[in-house]
């Protein structure tokens, strides 16, 4: 059964659908209570239901419908039904596939609706996808995007960095607002993670056309740029100008390689499985077979990561780590054979074992997710959570 109830009163605010729609509910409702239930009105008018009711008042119709996703994401309602017109059917349809995502469980009742207005006309269907666009552009404040640099890469050979979370369009308080990672998990719908990317690459300088982000699975696989990718890949690595590629985060390290002479780089996730796995050696290598990189010729700058004192993991997992060094971790103070550790410092480690001059690795951002808030975290907030990146381009 539906949680919330949507009453379309705005496509056609004429009495007699008013009516019509609202005897609709009443009998919908059968004397059940629903988690919300949401009109959307094009103006003022009263209503009288057995529920209380919270009215949407705007003369926009894809307005009415995000500020109403906003409602139910702030209350965490996934499952709702909308209640319109037989004539609005397909048009609210349309509408709800493009600002809702697959973690929504949704339907339109299109009643049909005796002596409907005969000059009532329907929403353009083609013109929706366009509209929700241009709508995402006017929510929120694009200004509010800030993006965190390395000085240690060169800034007229590449374009790196990383962003904190705000600035977007998201509206679920763990996810607000400038997630970009679609995911089955998310109520942000494919549109609001383009839109999220489209404000991250005004404020950074790049393309998010030409963006690529890693499609993770907690190992070590790494994508070549120009090859078939595989199924799933924790890095990127490319040498053609113009392509930005990025790894994604939320408590796991985003690691960004830049080679200084050949303008290879690299961009890796890092959970503390990838960790283990050695992802960072791995992007690393990928570099020196596919362009020749020289570790000495290479900086490397970490992101937001979760601190060690903020993580702890079973000590058998945590093994890779305190073999490369046992001050990588401690004991936990709340799980019996659990540990600290310290994933930053690991993965420094690797670099410099692989070559990289510890003077060229720059943690000045690897500030603590879960500690915090201008970060994402799912350690912090749960499931579902939002993730930021860590972005490189090669500039020629």
């Amino acid at each position: 059964m539906n949680d919330s109830i949507i009453l379309d009163l705005a496509t056609d605010a004429s009495e007699t659908t008013k009516d019509y729609l609202i005897t609709t509910l009443r009998d919908k409702l059968n004397g059940h209570k629903r988690q919300k239930i949401i009109a959307l009105c094009a103006r003022e008018m009263e209503l009288t239901l057995p529920q209380s009711i919270e009215t949407i008042i705007s003369t926009d119709n894809i307005d009415l419908c995000f500020k109403a996703k906003s409602l139910m994401d702030a209350d965490n309602i996934t499952d709702f039904v909308l209640v319109t017109s037989l004539m609005m059917k397909k048009y609210w349809e349309t509408v709800f596939l493009h600002m809702f995502s697959h973690v929504h469980n949704w339907s339109v009742r299109g009643v049909d609706v005796p002596n409907q207005p005969s000059g009532l006309v329907r929403p353009e269907v083609d013109s929706v996808e366009s509209s929700i666009k241009n709508y995402f552009k006017t929510v929120g404040n694009p200004d509010e995007v800030k993006i965190l640099r390395s000085a240690l890469i060169p800034s007229d050979k590449f374009n790196a960095g990383f962003h904190e979370r705000y600035g977007g369009v998201s509206q679920l308080p763990p996810i607000a607002s400038l997630n970009t990672i679609y995911t089955m998990r998310k109520p942000d719908s494919q549109l609001a993670i383009n839109e999220n990317r489209r404000r991250l690459g005004q404020a950074a300088g790049f393309d998010p056309e030409q963006l690529k982000v890693a499609r993770v699975e907690h190992g070590k696989s790494i994508w070549v740029v120009g090859k078939t990718p595989p199924a799933y890949y924790d890095g990127i690595v490319t040498n053609m100008p113009g392509i930005t590629i990025a790894a994604p985060g939320a408590d796991c390290s985003m690691i960004l390689l830049a080679d200084t002479v050949t303008g290879a780089c690299g961009a890796v996730h890092a959970g503390w499985r990838g960790t283990t796995l050695g992802a960072v050696r791995a992007c690393l290598k990928a570099m020196v077979d596919e362009y020749q990189t020289n570790p000495k010729d290479v900086v490397a700058a970490i992101g937001p990561t979760v601190d060690g004192k903020c993580f702890d993991l079973p000590a058998v997992d945590a093994s890779p780590v305190h073999e490369l060094d046992p001050s990588f971790t401690w004991p936990s103070e709340s799980n019996i054979d659990w540990v600290h550790a310290d994933l930053v410092k690991a993965n420094v480690k690797m670099l410099e074992l692989d070559g990289v001059p510890s003077s060229n690795i720059d943690t000045s951002n690897a500030y603590c997710t879960v500690c915090n808030k201008q970060f994402f975290s799912h350690r912090r907030d749960g499931i579902p959570f939002g993730n930021q990146i860590g972005f490189i381009s090669y500039k020629a």
